[in-house]
C-alpha cells in the first residue's frame, strides 16, 4: 500500500468554503472512478494549513491516478485553490487498527 500526503496553504482569496466545494468535485468527478484508491482524506492543520491524503493499493495504482489527474477539468479546479502543494509518497510498512 502506498499513501501520497500533498501539504498546500489555499491561493489568495480561496475560502475553505470553496475548497471543500472543489474537493467534493474531485472526488465524485474522479477519485471515485479511480481503480486502485483505498481512501482520501482531506486535513488541516493548526495554523491553517491543509493537506490530501491519498491510500492507494500500489504504487502502479497511484502512478496510473496521476497520469488520470494530468487532462482532468475536475481536478484542474482542485489544483487552482491550493498553493505550495508538493506531494510526499510514503510506503506503508506496518497498520496498527
Amino acid at each position: 500500500m502506498q499513501i501520497a500526503l500533498a501539504r498546500f496553504t489555499l491561493k489568495p482569496g480561496v475560502t475553505e468554503e470553496g475548497l471543500l466545494s472543489a474537493s467534493d468535485e474531485f472526488e465524485d468527478g474522479l477519485v471515485q472512478h479511480q481503480d486502485g484508491i483505498i481512501r482520501r482524506v482531506l486535513v488541516r492543520d493548526l495554523t491553517g494549513g491543509y493537506a490530501d491524503i491519498v491510500f492507494f493499493e500500489s504504487s502502479e495504482a497511484m502512478e496510473r491516478v496521476i497520469a488520470a489527474e494530468q487532462d482532468d477539468e475536475v481536478c484542474a479546479r482542485y489544483m487552482s485553490m491550493i498553493e505550495d502543494g508538493q506531494p510526499d509518497e510514503f510506503e506503508i510498512l506496518k497498520t496498527y487498527e
